[in-house]
């Protein structure tokens, strides 16, 4: 396992550095947005453990003053080694080749030991991780690319590119996945944003709005779908969180994007792929709404895929 320095022409704004205080991190900016970062490392970044990509975790996102990310969850104490303690936007891959041997693989994060007579893989499970992979993380002033190379014994392998680039009201995070190994790579990746904000608990002043008209299988009766939006009625309870999945939308990219609006603050996040989606979820605890945007993924050998988000704050 290696994890590169930046490869940077930095300036004070960007950083990567560990301290007893701290994990390792970029920080960027521009003259409207400014942007924290934690960066993958298998010893001292803020999130070890196996649920989610390790790469693209933004603690901090504030334009004009107001937060769009931060703590999701109460704990008083960050485990690294914890699935729940990780910063969005995280992202979240199917595994590849698990139950055809002992290993599996997970992009963003690497070779897992299956346990010998686990059926069903459970993501609260501590597996040991077998090979880290690769990493290699590349800075500037306002982005940051992150590289995983891996190559497994169980016939996966793959180089997966994320790019993070800050505009004037926003990002994009742009992505590249090339199948390296002599498997067909098949999956679905999600994305669980876990944006916060303006640090405000996720209450009534809450509404996701859609480019069509979102419909539900099951009646929760803590939100209410009118026209092409979904509202929030009540406040949400982290002992009671809200998970809603959502119909209605088409297999084309246009029906791919959502607004995640705060009428309080009146603020929010405009979100657009590139990709058709193929499953779509509402989650919330008491301080994160996150709308989980899947698109499938299909790599044959020696090919690539290629997929980017548009995030617009206001």
């Amino acid at each position: 396992m290696k994890v590169f320095g930046l490869l940077c022409g930095c300036l004070s704004l960007v950083s990567a550095c560990v301290s007893a205080a701290s994990y390792p991190e970029a920080r960027l900016a521009n003259d409207a947005v400014k942007m924290a970062i934690y960066l993958p490392d298998p010893e001292n970044g803020s999130y070890r453990s196996v649920r989610f990509d390790w790469s693209g975790l933004i603690h901090s996102l504030k334009f004009e003053g107001i937060e769009y990310f931060g703590r999701w969850r109460p704990e008083p104490v960050h485990d690294p080694e914890q699935h729940f303690s990780v910063n969005g936007p995280a992202q979240i891959f199917d595994n590849l080749g698990y139950g055809e041997s002992d290993t599996f693989v997970r992009i963003g994060i690497g070779v897992l030991k299956k346990p010998e007579h686990e059926k069903r893989f459970n993501f609260t499970n501590p597996y040991q991780i077998l090979d880290h992979g690769d990493w290699q993380v590349n800075t500037l002033e306002d982005s940051v690319e992150f590289i995983h190379t891996l190559l497994s014994d169980n016939g996966y392998g793959y180089r997966y590119q994320k790019t993070i680039n800050l505009n004037e009201q926003g990002f994009t995070m742009s992505h590249l996945l090339e199948n390296t190994g002599d498997k067909t790579i098949e999956t679905t990746v999600f994305n669980h944003h876990f944006f916060v904000i303006g640090e405000q608990n996720v209450d009534e002043q809450y509404q996701v709005s859609f480019p069509f008209v979102p419909q539900k299988d099951k009646s929760e009766p803590r939100i209410k779908l009118q026209a092409n939006s979904l509202k929030i009625l009540n406040e949400i309870r982290d002992d009671k969180r809200l998970y809603v999945p959502l119909t209605g939308f088409a297999n084309t990219p246009e029906d791919h994007q959502f607004r995640i609006h705060h009428h309080g603050l009146n603020r929010g996040i405009d979100v657009q792929l590139d990709q058709p989606l193929n499953k779509l979820v509402v989650w919330a605890n008491d301080r994160a709404i996150s709308p989980e945007n899947f698109i499938e993924v299909n790599v044959p050998v020696g090919e690539g895929f290629s997929w980017s988000a548009e995030y617009r704050v206001y």
